[in-house]
């Protein structure tokens, strides 16, 4: 039986020393394992500050690799080191999951450029916004450096046109436009037309996943900020480095993993974080995040979803996916989406950890498909069926 918790007694938990540290974008002591990386992008982004513009720069690695962290950082920096030098540099930041058109991008772009003046989201036709875009970068003539976080999820859901756009821009206006991409997915050239990979993302910075070393070092440095000293021991460490670096070496999911861990602790009245809980803080991570995530899909993922998971197979090819997302849509009375739209559907859940794939070979269809693997329980597979037809 859960024993009862009351504030009193979480405050005298003897814990947490500062909790936000472990999700805080920014590390309190700087990055670690990312140096190489820095001084790449250092080199690449110096020529803004000669007043050059900067051909797109591609940032590709999986989620919870640093990649979003280290370019906020070396965006404050070039700002600071242009303030030093008297050198005019504006800069905007777009997150692609959020604005995922040409149009909608170019407006956010906009509010970011141009505070004083309100730009409303919906309305401007993709001319007007291109139109007034243009004018203003005119206007402004200086340096201004762009960030597309995300950008698979544009680039999937609307086309490359934004980066054949920012690409050419350069040519009609007195700013001089520098962008840097940043994509979860490796494979996001696959969604780019020749003309314009020809034009942009030349320059590609890869951050691979952190190993067992690297995380361990990386838990370790939050650690002694977010909890009182004494409270977790280098073995817990490195049992949740082990545990995510076998994964997909989420620095992220490995600092969550932790934080879950003493929330267990603390439910169990216990002075330390224990060996023991790591499993435990494991397992109620993995059912409760793949819920939540459920509850944000767009209805075409969900619809997907809900295909394979009423399926009773635990080892699914994107062929027999395909078709009982088709039935399934027959049962909404939605019109489905094509086979290569799903097809990326099922990256984007294997990158958010949803669900496994690798590309192999069939041996009774005598061709190469995606494989799917499903490990969920009975009762999360119930639970997951309840939520999706709840929501659809």
């Amino acid at each position: 039986m859960a024993k009862e918790l009351t504030f009193a007694s979480m405050l005298k938990s003897g814990i947490y020393q500062n909790r936000s540290v472990l999700y805080d974008l920014q590390p309190p002591s700087g990055f670690l394992h990312r140096t190489e990386e820095k001084n790449e992008l250092v080199m690449e982004l110096a020529p803004i500050l000669m007043n050059s513009a900067v051909s797109g720069i591609f940032v590709y690695g999986t989620p919870g690799t640093g990649k979003s962290a280290l370019i906020t950082e070396i965006v404050k920096e070039i700002k600071n080191e242009a303030g030093k030098n008297k050198i005019g540099i504006k800069t905007a930041y777009i997150n692609c999951s959020e604005s995922r058109t040409e149009t909608v991008i170019i407006i956010d772009l906009l509010s970011q450029l141009n505070p004083e003046k309100d730009y409303p989201r919906m309305g401007w036709t993709r001319s007007k916004a291109i139109d007034e875009f243009e004018k203003v970068l005119d206007n402004l003539s200086t340096n201004v450096l762009v960030v597309l976080d995300e950008v698979d999820y544009a680039l999937k859901e609307s086309g490359d046109d934004i980066l054949y756009r920012l690409s050419r821009i350069n040519n009609g206006i007195k700013s001089r436009l520098s962008t840097i991409l940043i994509s979860n997915d490796i494979k996001v050239s696959d969604y780019i037309k020749p003309k314009t990979q020809s034009t942009i993302g030349r320059i590609k910075i890869i951050f691979s996943p952190y190993t067992s070393e690297q995380l361990f070092d990386i838990i370790k440095e939050r650690s002694k900020f977010a909890f009182i000293e004494g409270v977790v021991g280098d073995v817990v460490i490195k049992k949740i480095a082990e545990i995510e670096s076998q994964r997909s070496g989420d620095a992220r999911k490995a600092l969550e993993l932790l934080d879950a861990c003493a929330k267990i602790a603390l439910s169990k009245k216990k002075g330390k974080i224990t060996l023991d809980l790591v499993g435990e803080a494991d397992e109620l991570l993995g059912r409760d995040s793949v819920i939540s995530t459920l509850t944000g899909l767009t209805k075409h993922q969900k619809i997907l979803f809900l295909a394979m998971i009423k399926t009773d197979e635990e080892l699914l090819n994107s062929d027999m996916v395909y078709k009982d997302y088709i039935k399934e849509c027959e049962n909404y009375n939605v019109e489905p989406l094509t086979e290569r739209r799903v097809r990326s559907f099922l990256v984007e859940f294997d990158n958010m950890g949803m669900i496994r794939t690798e590309v192999g070979w069939l041996k009774n269809l005598h061709k190469k498909t995606r494989k799917i693997t499903l490990n969920f329980d009975n009762a999360v597979r119930n639970k997951i069926r309840k939520v999706l037809r709840d929501t659809i």
